[in-house]
């Protein structure tokens, strides 16, 4: 999950220079090659709608079976608290994040000892 969340943010952090990319190569291209394109934006863009509207279709599902029973006032008042709980994950979910990250960048790197350490050799 934190990979794909990763490369999600990957995505967005380069999308404006994929974009730009590719509308200056879209220039320069031929008009059979920039069918091609507009083809894979068209099943891309498709492809992601049909995503979403799959989550969005089980939330709805999932919420009906176990909510559609409660009156206004209570689904308010759940509402409030899946609203604290989303709050909850989501902070504890962005410090895990920095955390992988940080692990991820500094994996490569040897920690340095403190020089004023004390350091203990172990004879064999």
């Amino acid at each position: 999950m934190i990979g794909k969340m990763i490369a999600m943010a990957v995505d967005l952090a380069t999308m404006p220079a994929r974009l730009t990319w590719r509308s200056a190569r879209a220039v320069s291209m031929s008009p059979a090659q920039f069918q091609r394109f507009t083809a894979e934006l068209r099943q891309a863009s498709d492809e992601a709608a049909r995503e979403l509207q799959a989550v969005i279709a089980g939330v709805d599902a999932e919420m009906n079976q176990k909510a559609g029973h409660l009156s206004g006032e209570q689904k308010a008042q759940a509402a409030g608290l899946a609203l604290q709980a989303a709050e909850q994950h989501l902070s504890m979910a962005a410090v895990n994040l920095l955390r992988a990250l940080w692990l991820s960048s500094h994996a490569s790197q040897e920690l340095a000892q403190p020089r004023s350490g004390v350091i203990i050799e172990h004879e064999s």
